[in-house]
């Protein structure tokens, strides 16, 4: 089974949450069209994200304005005055480029048959090959779009353009020519990024690595572990998830716990205890000592002990945060990226 929880989100954190679930739903039928291996996979979702703008859209926008219209269809409209009966109206726009042609034969066609799916299928003929001819709509939910998708893939032997890993040859294959295929490569490198991120970000947990999110994500935080493990093992200090990365990944040892943690007596979690419970005590010492001192100064006295509160409030604050850190990073779980970036130390983590 794969894990498109994890994948979809590296290369497309802003998925809708119902093309997202399709996919998952879909993912036997996706197995069945052999979209199995890691080049596939990666493949098969860069198009995809390309194609839906990240899968947040199912259906092609026809809404230009008539200078982008002289930009995209410079044959179609070499000028303003020939694009502006179009600019803002889609359904005429659909008729007007598809109109005619990719087997759209009735009027209405054009936007009948406008672009939709997971890999923008246009055109009567193409959605006949889908199977969606006769509900056209369908084709452009997610569960349709899937489906659609997988047909074209089959039928277009994109298998093979993806385990020869060529992303030119593949987006032309999809596209028709290589429009997009600067952020097609962008996706795929996304993709295969979090094909060797998603299995290795548990491993380095388990070992004790500060990796941070188990989310496919190759973050700052994981690749400072990444970066610790391949100091560790002898290797190039890149950050990235290579061949031989995974491999001292899988004899590596567990990082050792530090020795002020494994001794009770010393760990932080009693030490931020102590400040807190310090603080706290000494608040009290300085309640009996300020009550004896108003009644000699009273003026004085209540700015010295608002000063005094505040100065003991934060420290009782510090050390309860101190303590709550402790224990939460005892526990092997991550600290929150924006603090180990601007606070290294506190990953704990030893070369």
């Amino acid at each position: 089974m794969t894990d498109w929880k994890r994948i979809l989100p590296a290369v497309a954190p802003h998925a809708r949450a119902d093309i997202a679930a399709a996919f998952v739903a879909a993912d036997d039928r996706i197995a069945a069209a052999e979209i199995t291996t890691p080049d596939r996979i990666s493949h098969f979702v860069a198009q995809v994200a390309t194609e839906t703008g990240g899968l947040t859209r199912l259906e092609e926008s026809l809404f230009y304005t008539a200078e982008r219209l002289c930009a995209v269809w410079p044959k179609r409209f070499p000028s303003l005055v020939t694009a502006r009966p179009f600019a803002g109206n889609p359904k005429a726009l659909a008729e007007k480029v598809y109109g005619g042609r990719l087997g759209n034969v009735k009027p209405g066609d054009g936007w009948r048959y406008r672009g939709g799916g997971a890999l923008q299928t246009t055109g009567r003929a193409n959605y006949r090959a889908a199977g969606f001819e006769a509900d056209p709509d369908k084709l452009r939910a997610p569960a349709g779009a899937i489906a659609a998708a997988l047909t074209f893939w089959a039928d277009h032997g994109c298998n093979a353009l993806a385990e020869a890993d060529d992303a030119a040859a593949m987006r032309r294959r999809i596209d028709g020519g290589e429009v997009g295929l600067t952020e097609c490569k962008a996706n795929l490198a996304k993709a295969k990024a979090a094909r060797r991120v998603i299995p290795a970000q548990p491993k380095l947990k388990a070992l004790r690595y500060p990796v941070g999110a188990v989310d496919g994500t190759h973050g700052d935080r994981t690749t400072g572990a990444v970066q610790l493990l391949q100091k560790k093992a002898g290797l190039p200090v890149t950050g990235e998830l290579d061949d031989d990365t995974l491999a001292a990944l899988d004899t590596a040892e567990p990082l050792a716990v530090p020795t002020r943690d494994a001794n009770l007596a010393q760990s932080r979690t009693v030490q931020g205890g102590a400040i807190a419970a310090g603080g706290a005590s000494f608040v009290t010492v300085s309640d009996i000592v300020g009550l004896k001192d108003q009644i000699d100064d009273a003026n004085g006295h209540i700015q010295a002990g608002t000063v005094l509160g505040v100065m003991v409030g934060a420290l009782i604050v510090a050390g309860a945060l101190y303590g709550l850190y402790a224990r939460w990073d005892d526990a092997g779980r991550p600290v929150p990226e924006v603090l180990a970036h601007r606070f290294p130390r506190l990953t704990g983590a030893r070369a």
